[in-house]
C-alpha cells in the first residue's frame, strides 16, 4: 500500500492541496479507499482491517446482548471468487459513492461488527465434545465459501444500515493511505442534495448495486438480453438467462423460474368488456433459489429490523426489468433451504376471467 500511495502522490500531489485547501471532497481525487482497494484484495481487505484506523468511530457497535439468529448449516458449493467480490466491492464502493458516512469510520465498524459476532456465529457451526460436531465448515476470511459470504456479508450490511440511519448529510472524512501515518488529512464531505432522506438513500442504494451485478451478470451469459417492454415470453427467457447465470457462478445451488398470474377482481355489475384495466390482474414470474449464498444473511438483516437487505437476486432482477422500463412489485417467502421471490410486473395484465383473452403489454 506504501508504494502504491508512492506512485500515486506523483501524480494526485496538486490536486490533493488544492483540495485540503478548499475544505470540501474533490471527486476526482483519489481517495483514502479508493487506494486502499487498488493495492489490496477485498478478501485480504476483510480480514486485515484494524482499530488503529485513524478517524472518528461515531457509529456505535451493536448490542451485544443483540441475538444472533442461528445460522444454516446446509451444504452448500463454492462461489466463484469473481462474483463474491463483484457483490462486497459493490456494496461497499455504492456506499462510497452516496456519501453515506466517513468510509474510515466505516471501516472501523465493519472491523468491530465482524469481531463481535464472529465468534458465535464460527461456534454454531461446532459444539465440542457433541455428537452433533460440525467442524470445518466455515473457511473465515474465504469469500468464495457460501457460510463465510453469508457471515461478511451480513456484517456488511447491518454496518451499511447502521450508518444510513445515523443521516449524516454533512461530515468530515479522513483520507490517506494505510502506513502513511504522517499523510492523513481530514476534509468535509457534502452528499448530494437529491438523496437527502433515509428512504431516497436506500432506494438508491439497491439500485445501484443490482446495475453493478446485472453488468457483471450480463459480461458473463449474452442470453440476457435489454429491449424496450419485450414480450412476456421474452422477458421470462431472460431471467431464466439471468437465474443459470447465478447458479453456475456458485450463487445458489439451482433455480427455478415459473410463470404465474395474480388473480383479477372484476366487477360484478359490469360485462367483461366493459371491465377498466385497473381490476385486472397481473402477470408475475417467480424465482426460487435454493441454498443461496445469501439465505441466512437476508433474514438475519430481516430479524434486526434492517431495510436495506442484500439481496443480490432480486437486485439484480429489478435492474434488468428497469432497462426493459418495466415497473414491478416483488414479494418473498423464505424457508430453511431457500427463497422465492416473485416478481408482479406491472403494464403485463392477466386473462380475464371467463376467457377475456389476455390483455397485451401497454
Amino acid at each position: 500500500a506504501s508504494r502504491a500511495w508512492t506512485r500515486a502522490k506523483q501524480t494526485s500531489g496538486v490536486r490533493q492541496r488544492a483540495a485540503a485547501q478548499r475544505g470540501v471532497r474533490c471527486r476526482g481525487i483519489p481517495r483514502r479507499r479508493g487506494m486502499l482497494l487498488s493495492a489490496m484484495s477485498l478478501p485480504t481487505l476483510l480480514t486485515t482491517l484494524t482499530t488503529s484506523t485513524p478517524g472518528r468511530s461515531l457509529a456505535a457497535p451493536w448490542s451485544t446482548e443483540k441475538p444472533l439468529l442461528r445460522p444454516l448449516n446446509i451444504p452448500r458449493d463454492p462461489m466463484e471468487m469473481e462474483m463474491a467480490v463483484t457483490l462486497m466491492r459493490s456494496s461497499y464502493d455504492v456506499t462510497d459513492g452516496l456519501d453515506i458516512c466517513p468510509m474510515d469510520d466505516f471501516q472501523t465498524q465493519f472491523y468491530k461488527k465482524r469481531v463481535q459476532y464472529q465468534t458465535e456465529y464460527s461456534a454454531a457451526f461446532y459444539d465440542k465434545g457433541s455428537p452433533n460436531q460440525r467442524a470445518g465448515t466455515v473457511s473465515i476470511g474465504d469469500l468464495s465459501d457460501p457460510q463465510y459470504f453469508d457471515f461478511i456479508s451480513f456484517v456488511q450490511y447491518g454496518v451499511i444500515n447502521d450508518q444510513i440511519n445515523k443521516d449524516r448529510r454533512v461530515f468530515e472524512e479522513t483520507v490517506g493511505v494505510f502506513g502513511d501515518e504522517g499523510n492523513f488529512t481530514t476534509q468535509l464531505v457534502v452528499r448530494d442534495l437529491q438523496y437527502n432522506d433515509r428512504t431516497t438513500v436506500i432506494k438508491e442504494h439497491a439500485k445501484r448495486v443490482g446495475d453493478s451485478v446485472l453488468d457483471y451478470l450480463m459480461s458473463q451469459n449474452s442470453g440476457i438480453k435489454i429491449s424496450n417492454r419485450p414480450d412476456f415470453d421474452d422477458v421470462e427467457k431472460s431471467l431464466r438467462n439471468l437465474q443459470e447465470t447465478l447458479v453456475s457462478q456458485g450463487f445458489a445451488a439451482s433455480a427455478k423460474v415459473e410463470t404465474g398470474i395474480k388473480p383479477a377482481k372484476p366487477d360484478p355489475a359490469k360485462g367483461m368488456s366493459e371491465q377498466p384495466f385497473d381490476v385486472r390482474g397481473d402477470r408475475s414470474i417467480s424465482v426460487t433459489l435454493e441454498r443461496p449464498v445469501n439465505l441466512w444473511s437476508q433474514q438475519a438483516l430481516r430479524t434486526a429490523g434492517y431495510s436495506l437487505l442484500n439481496n443480490f437476486e432480486v437486485k439484480a432482477v429489478r435492474s434488468f426489468l428497469r432497462r426493459c422500463n418495466i415497473e414491478c412489485r416483488v414479494e418473498s417467502r423464505y424457508n430453511s433451504l431457500g427463497v422465492t421471490h416473485t416478481f408482479y410486473l406491472d403494464g403485463y395484465t392477466a386473462p380475464l376471467p371467463g376467457g377475456g383473452g389476455q390483455t397485451p403489454a401497454f
